[in-house]
């Protein structure tokens, strides 16, 4: 899934009835690195160009781990095309419903809270904004909904082009990306890499790197490793440089040139790994509740929050060392938060079943008739 890409769901979907623990490894360690980018520029917010005169050596780590932990949402969406996804009723609704279950839940046990401490803190909005599946801070929700949607069309056509006109295709999107959406910010469509059409042209990369021998999927685990490294030591010199000529486009953002290949390079690292763990692979499958439990429209300001009180009260390396301890911990809640929503599925998936083959049926009999 998230599974969304980000989890479960992306795995329901996948044509690969095995799990493969080099793939479920990168989706707890993309996971992961989104947590940690929450902590860096989402919540502090940009370095300024005085604090760089004083602290050099503190703003340029922030800024290389910005660029080394940006490539979270990408990698996922990756992962999503390199195995394709193929919707039908039944994984849709696991979809809705893991979404559902966390923001239903989440607000439950904040009014429960509050019944306990007398200070409620959850009101009738707040139930009422838990059914929004669309919120400003979980744009990927709707964006990765749109591509599970689209996503027969894109197999078809990927699997029945030619390789090189895929390849154009790609080049063509990226290029577009570029130039209209990150060079010159006049086609809002791409967003910053924020939106259905740049999930495209990942989901369209991965499905080409699955599909097609190439250079880059043949080279070797240590080219990977090295083009990444690189890729972060030139956009952390950039985001330097940049903080002294100001310029209209973002380095941090999704669809960044040299930030979708390195994440294609992270990624390619990860599919040369051969290996085959359980316990990853039970890990792997509540990636996606993390996501749902740190963006939750109530949890994410407490989250900033606590982030700038310890940056307020530690040194640089005290802070460096808790704010990655309350990355690991959000992501340890996030698992064992999604153990019920697995088990609440289990008793609910026979009966969805049963419905969904149902309606596919009916949906395919009435197409016959047609």
């Amino acid at each position: 899934m998230i599974s969304s890409p980000y989890n479960n769901p992306i795995n329901i979907y996948t044509i690969m009835k095995q799990r493969q623990s080099n793939i479920e490894l990168l989706r707890l360690v993309a996971m992961f690195l989104i947590v940690v980018t929450h902590t860096n520029l989402f919540s502090l917010g940009r370095p300024k160009i005085d604090v760089f005169h004083t602290e050099p050596v503190w703003v340029s780590f922030r800024f290389a781990l910005q660029s080394f932990t940006y490539i979270g949402v990408n990698l996922f969406i990756l992962i999503s095309g390199y195995f394709s996804i193929r919707p039908h009723l039944r994984s849709v609704v696991a979809f809705l419903f893991q979404i559902l279950f966390f923001s239903l839940g989440i607000v439950a046990v904040l009014a429960l809270y509050g019944l306990v401490t007398g200070d409620p803190i959850i009101g009738w909005k707040q139930v009422s904004n838990a059914f929004l599946i669309i919120t400003r801070f979980n744009w990927f929700i709707p964006s990765y909904l749109m591509l599970m949607l689209f996503a027969p069309l894109i197999n078809a056509f990927c699997q029945q082009t030619s390789k090189t006109s895929l390849g154009l295709f790609i080049l063509f999107l990226f290029l577009a990306s570029s130039y209209l959406g990150w060079g010159t910010h006049c086609c809002k469509e791409f967003n910053d890499g924020y939106s259905f059409v740049s999930l495209v042209l990942l989901y369209t990369v991965g499905r080409y790197l699955r599909l097609h021998n190439s250079g880059w999927v043949n080279r070797s685990a240590k080219i990977d490793a090295m083009h990444f490294l690189l890729y972060v030591l030139v956009n952390t010199v950039i985001a330097l440089w940049r903080m002294k000529n100001p310029y209209k486009m973002s380095l941090f953002a999704l669809n960044n040139p040299i930030q979708l290949y390195g994440a294609v390079c992270f990624f390619l690292f990860f599919t040369k790994l051969q290996f085959q763990h359980a316990g990853v692979n039970v890990l792997a499958k509540g990636t996606f509740g993390i996501f749902l439990l740190q963006m939750h429209p109530q949890v994410i300001p407490l989250f900033r929050k606590s982030i700038q009180y310890l940056n307020q009260h530690l040194d640089h390396l005290s802070f460096t060392g808790a704010a990655l301890g309350v990355a690991l911990l959000f992501c340890v809640a996030g698992i064992l938060c999604d153990i019920p929503r697995q088990w609440v599925w289990k008793k609910l998936d026979p009966w969805v079943s049963r419905g969904s083959d149902k309606a596919e049926q009916f949906l395919f009999h009435r197409e016959r008739e047609r």
